[in-house]
């Protein structure tokens, strides 16, 4: 197990940009890229204006590699992040959001499976003749 050295403050243990990196084994860049794009506004500074993750603030991250990874805008987490700021009376409208988005993937993936079908048939054709 990697051992990441963190800062605390309180009874909160927080995470530098380059600790978060190292835990989800990605570029700081990239969560960088998320924060300036809005995605994390929950996050804290330090007197140096370093980002500062608290723990439980690492599940974002992941989350959003995650859905970006499944085609999910920017534009569309910046919105999922700030209603999570407004609390749980917007949980049902998060949850809608990521309801669309799993139907837009299910509908993707019967167009690449017929598209799997078809290229199989072309493939046996091929080797047929």
């Amino acid at each position: 197990m990697l051992w990441i050295d963190t800062r605390d403050k309180g009874e909160k243990t927080l995470l530098t940009v380059k600790e978060a990196a190292e835990r989800l084994s990605i570029p700081p860049s990239t969560i960088r890229y998320y924060d300036d794009q809005g995605l994390f506004p929950f996050v804290e500074r330090d007197e140096n204006g370093y980002r500062l993750f608290k723990e439980d603030e690492v599940f974002w991250i992941e989350l959003i590699q995650c859905m970006r990874s499944m085609g999910m805008s920017v534009k569309t987490l910046r919105h999922v992040a700030h209603l999570h700021m407004q609390g749980e009376e917007t949980l049902d409208e998060r949850v809608q959001i990521f309801e669309e988005h799993q139907e837009k993937l299910q509908n993707r993936k019967k167009e690449i499976d017929a598209a799997m079908g078809e290229l199989e048939t072309m493939i046996k054709t091929l080797e047929s003749q």
